[in-house]
């Protein structure tokens, strides 16, 4: 796990994803709805975003409720708070 990176679980089909953001939200783990990152999968359109903090637990929640995931997996955090601001 490595600092300074946005953390994505990937899946088969949008079913699988609502059905996890569910079963995280019941769980209390926070997760966000997010578009696929085309860097890391052209499959599914739905990815969920997730703190680092939250990933044993996450992968817990998945397996125990038998939700496919296709991977985990990051890329660097380069949001940049400052962009489309024109004041």
């Amino acid at each position: 796990m490595e600092a300074g990176r946005i953390w994505y679980v990937l899946f088969p089909n949008h079913t699988q994803g609502l059905l996890l953001d569910r079963l995280l939200g019941d769980a209390g783990i926070r997760a966000t709805i997010v578009p696929t990152p085309r860097a890391l999968s052209k499959s599914c359109g739905m990815a969920l975003r997730v703190g680092e903090e939250s990933l044993p637990a996450v992968r817990l929640v998945a397996e125990g409720n038998k939700i496919e995931i296709l991977d985990i997996a990051s890329l660097p955090d380069d949001i940049n708070p400052g962009r489309d601001k024109y004041c």
